[in-house]
C-alpha cells in the first residue's frame, strides 16, 4: 500500500512539472510565430525595394548607353539643366 500511495503523490508534482513545460513551450511558440511574421512583412517590404532598385538600374544602363548620342545629352540639358541651344527661347509653365 505505501508504494502506491507514493505514485499518487509524485503524479501531481510531474503534472504540475508538465503543465509549466507546456506553458512556456506555448509561449515561446508565440514568441517565435510573431517574429516569423514580424520578418516575412520585412522581406516583403525589402523585395520590393529590390525591384524598384532592379528598374532604376535598368532605367540608368539604358541612359548609359545613350552616353555618345549628342540628341541624347542636348535632351538632358534642356529638361534637367534648363539650357537652350541659341536662338531658342524657354518658357516656365508657373501654374503647376
Amino acid at each position: 500500500m505505501k508504494q502506491a500511495r507514493k505514485k499518487r503523490r509524485g503524479t501531481p508534482i510531474t503534472l504540475v512539472v508538465l503543465l509549466v513545460l507546456l506553458a512556456v513551450v506555448s509561449v515561446e511558440l508565440v514568441r517565435v510565430y510573431g517574429q516569423l511574421d514580424s520578418r516575412e512583412t520585412e522581406r516583403e517590404d525589402i523585395s520590393q525595394k529590390l525591384e524598384e532598385q532592379k528598374k532604376e538600374n535598368s532605367s540608368l544602363e539604358s541612359d548609359l548607353s545613350k552616353a555618345n548620342d549628342k540628341e541624347f545629352i542636348k535632351g538632358l540639358a534642356k529638361d534637367q539643366l534648363g539650357l537652350a541651344e541659341d536662338g531658342e527661347r524657354i518658357f516656365y509653365d508657373v501654374n503647376h
